[in-house]
């Protein structure tokens, strides 16, 4: 099966384990991954499939793509294609898949995003420069990246050099995250630590095979449990026979 699932990041809460420590959580939902297309590789084993995620209405969708998820099979739209790797015979065109085929609780995983884009930003705040000094007449100097070049030689500034520029926007991946908590009902699956994105962005997840015993307690975190059904035990009258 796949080891990787894309998702929705919703919002942060928090939640205490069973032995009381308070953890930041990101709740995420997982919308069915549609397996649109796969292709095979000739120097490997291993297969691409194309992973169809998002809400769109199938009008919507440009004709190309709508004519490969109607022979997949789909009669809904998508918002973008992933490409995703897999070794195994498992899954094939015209499947969804679902939370609980990919992640489990316990489950270490990294999750790959796109950050929240910041427009134009200084050195200081875009790489964390400390600025210039405050004294000796260089009052509009405090937040500048200072010098960037070379005199002599090689007389220009370097390639990559760190300035002010387009803050944001970038794929940015985090690791060793936690599946702390799935909800089947609701398709959401709760993740130890921030994620990269806005709200509402789409996330991959990708599960490195590791575990973790960390136990949410259900009742501190706010995690409804499903009601248990009693049983009714119908009592049976005997009836007495008139004589």
């Amino acid at each position: 099966m796949l080891n990787q699932v894309f998702a929705t990041k919703l919002k942060m809460s928090q939640g205490w384990t069973t032995a009381g420590k308070r953890v930041a959580i990101t709740r995420c939902i997982v919308n069915d991954n549609l397996v649109v297309a796969q292709h095979n590789l000739p120097t490997s084993e291993s297969k691409i499939f194309e992973i169809g995620y998002g809400k769109k209405k199938l009008k919507n969708v440009t004709k190309p793509l709508r004519t490969k998820l109607e022979k997949s099979g789909f009669s809904n739209g998508i918002s973008k294609l992933h490409g995703v790797h897999n070794t195994g015979d498992d899954v094939k065109v015209g499947d969804k898949i679902a939370l609980n085929q990919v992640l489990e609780v316990g489950d270490i995983v990294k999750v790959q995003g796109t950050s929240k884009g910041r427009g134009f930003a200084g050195g200081m705040k875009r790489h964390n420069f400390h600025g210039g000094p405050k004294t000796h007449g260089q009052s509009d100097r405090a937040r500048a990246v200072g010098s960037i070049g070379a005199g002599t030689y090689p007389g220009h500034v370097w390639k990559g050099k760190k300035m002010p520029g387009h803050y944001g926007d970038a794929t940015s991946t985090v690791l060793n995250l936690v599946v702390l908590h799935i909800d089947m009902d609701n398709n959401e699956v709760w993740l130890s630590g921030p994620v990269p994105g806005a709200i509402n962005s789409t996330i991959k997840i990708e599960k490195s095979g590791e575990k973790n015993n960390v136990v949410l307690d259900k009742k501190s975190s706010g995690i409804k449990e499903a009601p248990v059904k009693k049983e009714v035990e119908v009592k049976e009258e005997s009836k007495t026979e008139e004589k």
